[in-house]
């Protein structure tokens, strides 16, 4: 028995949820994208948790260090132990199930170790003090040390921990992944739906990870000389250049807003695979395979060095010409986004497609996107930027991305949920999750996209101050539908039934 699987199988409550059924044969894939997707739920709950008090905070005043500690943990669990390890979870799910490769060894342990001590680690520090963005502005930690507001030994607890999550994003991850696809020895027992390379799920997944360990390890260069002067190691001086506002900002946005395209590529990726799965017709095709392959390498072209256009408002602002390049590239990235609107329209009206709540939550997670594309590009403007960059609009764009992205892999979840866990979900529970969840995450993206327009900043910790407690409490009335969704999600999980149970409960009624 994998260390995984007992893990899942001694965890109260979650047992029930994720314990697999080690009887299958399909053990070495399930039982570690199972952990890791069972753990991102519970950061997903801390994260609702702190984003529900915020509003709160405000509404009663309760002081601004609780408004950026609640933040900051927000920010930090929702888009790292949360999305990206439900990212990581379901495709490393995928790349095994796809290749016939166990998902066993020890670095899909190091994947959740890392990723998880340096969540619990970061977290701590946030709750010591460590109230950062997660857009890190380099050398605001140190000032932060330097104005009392948190101690150098919780800047290094901090740092620590970001250091860890990003260890398991850029390095452990995506080779763990590369390694499945391209290397060890194929069993046909593990095989669940064998793809090519060439195949846009297969394409899209290879794609993101590259993006990943390419444009991750300039922060990581930075990271490393960073961390060893903080530990003592080396001085301070030897390590100027890495602590260089121009140099950290520099190579943390390459990294950060490819973090994201990564994300966004992988995600479509997946429904690309998942999409043929549920055509009425059973072709098992997408509309054109070409045309989902070119739309992805479009995205990757246009998207890797649209990064410029977060420093047209920053420090140190650029040379005109790469100003206006970002925003081109920005916008570019909307040719690939219609063509994999197209494609998978086009593929579904030319199949039909056979319903389940699995594929409709994720064609809506879809839509989000899609909005949140549109909420991008106006911001990648080089004049619109300097209106609303610092604005709520900005947050909305953040969030929603991960938001979306989110909701797609938990309709994916929908389909790989069965053969994980050998239980079958409640599809009358799903659509009402669909339902509650894509209104409260279209009403939250909007209602912050309207309060940056507006003029709230971002990370303000006063709302009443210019007269926009409105918009925290439309936040938080939309953020309950969400809230409500998740409860309803994770109920589905805890009433799913094996196939025997149904077959048991259905017999009565047959005899009847």
């Amino acid at each position: 028995m994998l260390t995984a699987t007992k893990i899942l199988q001694r965890t109260p409550m979650f047992e029930r949820m994720f314990g697999g059924d080690i009887d299958d044969g399909l053990e070495e894939i399930n039982s570690w994208p199972a952990l890791m997707i069972m753990t991102s739920f519970v950061w997903l709950l801390v994260a609702g948790l702190l984003g529900a008090a915020m509003p709160i905070i405000q509404r009663f005043d309760l002081g601004s260090d609780l408004f950026y500690m609640a933040l900051t943990a927000h920010g930090a669990a929702l888009a790292f132990p949360f999305a990206f390890q439900l990212m990581v979870g379901i495709s490393l799910h995928r790349s095994g199930g796809c290749s016939g490769k166990a998902v066993t060894g020890i670095m899909p342990a190091l994947i959740f170790l890392t990723m998880n001590l340096g969540g619990a680690l970061l977290t701590l520090a946030i709750f010591m003090g460590f109230s950062i963005s997660i857009v890190v502005m380099f050398p605001l930690p140190i000032v932060g040390v330097a104005t009392g507001q948190w101690s150098y030994d919780t800047l290094v607890l901090g740092f620590t921990g970001i250091a860890l999550v990003l260890t398991s994003m850029i390095y452990m991850y995506p080779i763990t992944v590369l390694k499945i696809i391209f290397f060890g020895e194929k069993r046909d027992d593990l095989i669940l739906v064998e793809r090519s390379i060439g195949d846009p799920g297969m394409l899209g997944m290879i794609i993101a990870v590259m993006v990943l360990l390419v444009f991750g390890t300039p922060i990581m260069i930075v990271a490393t000389y960073s961390l060893a002067a903080l530990y003592g190691i080396f001085p301070f001086d030897m390590v100027a250049w890495a602590t260089d506002p121009v140099v950290f900002q520099f190579a943390f946005f390459v990294f950060a807003h490819n973090l994201m395209e990564a994300m966004a590529l992988m995600v479509i990726s997946g429904v690309y695979a998942t999409l043929p799965l549920y055509l009425a017709d059973g072709t098992r095709e997408l509309y054109s395979k070409k045309l989902a392959n070119a739309a992805l390498w479009i995205l990757l072209v246009s998207s890797f060095s649209s990064f410029f256009h977060h420093f047209f408002t920053l420090f140190p602002n650029l040379p005109e010409i790469l100003i206006y390049h970002g925003s081109f590239m920005s916008w570019f990235t909307g040719i690939g986004a219609a063509m994999s609107i197209f494609t998978i329209l086009a593929t579904i009206w030319k199949h039909g497609l056979r319903m389940n709540p699995g594929i409709l939550i994720a064609l809506m997670g879809f839509i989000l996107y899609i909005l949140d594309g549109a909420s991008a590009v106006v911001t990648s403007n080089v004049g619109w930027a300097f209106q609303l960059h610092g604005t709520m609009w900005q947050s909305g764009h953040t969030m929603t991305v991960l938001v979306a992205m989110s909701l797609m892999w938990m309709g994916v979840i929908y389909h790989h949920y069965p053969v994980m866990t050998g239980r079958k979900l409640n599809d009358k529970m799903g659509y009402w999750f669909c339902g509650l969840f894509i209104v409260g995450a279209v009403g939250a993206a909007l209602v912050m996209l309207a309060a940056g327009a507006d003029g709230m900043p971002r990370r303000h910790a006063d709302w009443g101050q210019g007269g926009w407690m409105i918009y925290g409490d439309w936040i938080w009335i939309f953020g309950m539908f969400m809230f409500a969704a998740m409860v309803l999600y994770g109920l589905n999980f805890w009433t799913s039934r094996t196939h025997a149970e149904i077959a048991r409960n259905a017999a009565p009624q047959a005899a009847e």
